[in-house]
């Protein structure tokens, strides 16, 4: 199941984005640019996020993401990833977003390729307009759902694709100050891809032209801590339809805390789940 920006508002509450209230007013200064090509010191990055999929270690996340083409909402979001070799193994995501009936609550839980989750709208005199289950609590599940896996194209600063595909395109490094008491460097840089879309596990890039498909620069910036891993990525995304037309803007900040502390993802209950979808 793939969802493109742009669907309609059901599959859209099914997104699995990435709460922190007031990410966007974090500021944080840049400096001199260092002398070490960004290939290499992406490079470390890289090194350093492999070494704890290695670990099977996982961190904590959260995301606020604004614009985008209609049908997309502003949202914020928060969580937990586990890790493997591979990559994430699993992820556990609440998702808030406001919309016109009102508030929109989605919680998902990937491990592997089963896939459980809960969605609805509460309006402010307390009904449920929306609801998926039909029963506040309950989950729905599914498996082998290609749109709930982790993959190197997702737009993420843990992800060793795309940064690859920063290194490849003129990144830079600089002294990143100070985030969260942590010492930083920032890394940052611009690539152009053809398209940009979203599915459950996270906004992502294609490198192959396609027909009526959203793309553009994604221009981006990481801080990483003196150990080489990931604590602030922000990107911004102009998009625009090949045949012209409006350019929309998506901005999404991402913070990751814990590296290396235990995280335990596990599925609901079996008698809370539903194939009421």
């Amino acid at each position: 199941m793939e969802i493109i920006l742009g669907d309609d508002r059901r599959m859209k509450r099914m997104s699995a984005v990435l709460v922190m209230a007031g990410l966007l007013s974090v500021t944080i200064p840049g400096g001199a640019v260092h002398a070490a090509p960004a290939s290499e010191t992406l490079g470390s990055v890289v090194k350093a996020i492999k070494k704890e999929f290695a670990k099977k270690s996982g961190v904590r996340f959260s995301v606020v993401r604004r614009g985008g083409p209609p049908g997309t909402w502003d949202i914020k979001a928060s969580g937990a990833y586990r890790f493997r070799a591979s990559g994430v193994y699993a992820a556990d995501t609440t998702t808030i977003s406001q919309e016109a009936r009102g508030t929109s609550r989605t919680r998902e839980i990937s491990i592997g390729r089963k896939f459980y989750s809960q969605s609805y709208v509460r309006s402010k005199d307390g009904k449920y307009p929306y609801k998926s289950p039909s029963r506040v609590g309950d989950w729905t599940y599914a498996q082998n759902l290609a749109g709930v896996i982790w993959g190197k194209d997702l737009i993420n600063g843990i992800n060793p694709g795309f940064l690859e595909l920063g290194a490849s395109h003129d990144a830079t490094s600089a002294d990143g100050g100070t985030f969260e008491g942590v010492k930083t460097t920032l890394h940052s840089g611009t690539v152009t891809v053809p398209k940009v879309g979203e599915r459950q596990a996270g906004m992502y890039f294609e490198t192959q032209e396609e027909e009526l498909a959203y793309g553009g620069p994604i221009t981006w910036k990481l801080w990483v801590g003196p150990d080489h891993l990931p604590r602030r990525f922000h990107a911004v995304m102009r998009l625009t339809l090949p045949e012209g037309g409006a350019t929309y803007t998506v901005t999404m900040n991402m913070i990751y805390r814990g590296w290396g502390e235990p995280v335990r993802i596990t599925a609901p209950p079996q008698h809370l789940l539903s194939d009421d979808w």
